[in-house]
């Protein structure tokens, strides 16, 4: 990708672009194969394929998703939580493509497929997954009750907006690795990022965002995803989706901090007040935020 094929974003400054243009750099691309970003693999390919024709066909859309019995079961899964908000049950993956559209549904697929490519056990691993799930169903959420956001694209993002910490915990393994990492990050009061690229050579953010990229993930979630951690990027010149996308994770970063009952997020203490401003919310807003997700996440055990 080159800088003019991001003019699509609007409102992007020079900073913003470079952000994203560099993601396909020689020394980048020779970072992802060292750092082990897993590939997309076919199925992905081929429904994404099949999703970007002019008129995509359902029946194909549903043999590619029906070829993997496990992943058509878990989407069906997925589907019928509560928190997607059906009217009807969704019985077979077309009538779950039909009732959750295409791009909710790929976005479910994508997360699917991300977990059993990835560790689910092992130090970091399970509170990963845990707050990893807590996240994208609370953005889809909200994106859909608060219109904020379409919900694919928040659900998107709410995968890969952290997916480089599990990649990282599985480059850098062992107590004092990347965990030891993470232990000096959650008390850190200045960048993560930098802290992180001054230990290993390399941040969470950038491996997020270059997953994305690889997964053939939306210039916005990519963007959001690279510039998550960046809260003075965020009242610059910035698409509206953009920073309403990184402000939404961010919310719900400090609403599943409350739920788990850890009432200091330090986070929120740098962007928070800047997440609020970007979605026109009140701190009123945000206790009544954390009261309804807090609800579903104990009606639907997540």
């Amino acid at each position: 990708m080159d800088a003019s094929a991001l003019t699509a974003l609007p409102e992007m400054g020079g900073d913003q672009l470079l952000a994203l243009a560099d993601l396909d750099g020689k020394a980048l691309q020779a970072l992802v194969r060292d750092i082990g970003i897993p590939a997309r693999p076919q199925l992905l390919v081929d429904l994404q394929q099949e999703l970007e024709r002019d008129d995509p066909s359902l029946k194909r859309v549903a043999d590619i998703a029906g070829s993997d019995v496990a992943l058509s079961a878990a989407l069906l899964k997925y589907a019928n939580s509560p928190l997607m908000g059906l009217s009807r049950r969704a019985d077979t993956v077309d009538q779950a493509f039909q009732l959750l559209g295409f791009a909710q549904c790929q976005a479910i697929f994508t997360e699917i497929v991300l977990r059993k490519l990835l560790p689910a056990t092992g130090p970091g691993f399970v509170r990963f997954w845990d707050v990893s799930a807590k996240r994208a169903r609370a953005m889809t959420y909200l994106a859909r009750t608060r219109r904020v956001v379409p919900p694919a694209l928040a659900h998107t993002y709410g995968l890969f907006v952290e997916l480089g910490i599990a990649i990282l915990l599985q480059r850098f393994p062992g107590k004092n690795g990347y965990v030891a990492t993470l232990e000096k990050c959650n008390v850190h009061e200045g960048s993560i990022t930098a802290l992180e690229q001054s230990i290993h050579g390399v941040d969470h953010a950038l491996v997020g965002a270059l997953t994305a990229r690889t997964w053939g993930v939306s210039q916005t979630a990519v963007l959001a995803t690279r510039l998550h951690h960046e809260y003075s990027s965020w009242m610059g010149p910035m698409p509206p989706q953009v920073r309403e996308l990184v402000a939404l994770g961010l919310v719900c970063e400090t609403i599943i901090q409350r739920y788990q009952g850890l009432n200091r997020h330090i986070e929120w203490s740098k962007g928070g007040a800047i997440a609020l401003a970007a979605l026109g919310m009140t701190e009123a807003d945000l206790e009544t935020w954390c009261e309804d997700v807090h609800a579903q996440f104990a009606a639907t055990g997540v």
